[in-house]
């Protein structure tokens, strides 16, 4: 096994009310999945996030292509039965899928990190692009295979194209082509 780079989880808001009803409701999907199910009830808001997600919040790619049928079966099946009711022709319409680009700084080097994320109904899954660069050097088809049959730099490309432009896009787009060499 590789590294455990993969941050990933299955994230559910719910009425802070319904909390404890729900959290026994995803039990068994979190002991499906042997992950570990938590949540958080800020104070002053009206819902709590419930969490499903590895003990350690990530995983390795390997165990990823392992499990991905399994994972996305589990999150298919909660926005099925929760927001559709069970209705799984809507929950098809609706499964909502998305690439997100975030800019990090290390708050002890102040260096930057490009996060690639992903989501997919309530599945979100987010790592660090210089790994899955790495992994796209090293394993070329386990790559494709767990990122939707692009490159980073077809998926990047795919995303500013799709996206309303924002005042930051031109340096993000640079930072992206000096550092890995893309062409967006």
């Amino acid at each position: 096994m590789s590294e455990e780079w993969i941050n990933i989880g299955i994230s559910i808001l719910v009425p802070n009310e319904k909390l404890e009803d729900i959290k026994k409701l995803l039990q068994p999907y979190a002991n499906e999945l042997s992950w570990k199910l938590s949540s958080t009830s800020p104070e002053k808001e009206a819902k709590s996030q419930i969490l499903i997600a590895p003990s350690i919040g990530r995983i390795s790619p390997e165990e990823l292509n392992e499990k991905i049928n399994k994972i996305a079966g589990v999150s298919f099946g909660l926005l099925k039965d929760l927001a559709y009711l069970g209705d799984r022709e809507k929950a098809l319409k609706n499964y909502m899928q998305g690439v997100v680009l975030t800019v990090a700084r290390h708050p002890k080097t102040k260096k930057e990190i490009l996060f690639i994320g992903h989501t997919m109904g309530f599945l979100w899954f987010n790592y660090p692009l210089k790994a899955r660069m790495h992994l796209e050097k090293e394993n070329k088809d386990l790559a494709l295979s767990l990122f939707f049959n692009q490159t980073a730099e077809e998926q990047l490309r795919d995303y500013f194209q799709k996206k309303k432009p924002e005042e930051h896009d031109a340096r993000i787009k640079e930072t992206l082509e000096k550092r890995y060499g893309f062409k967006l």
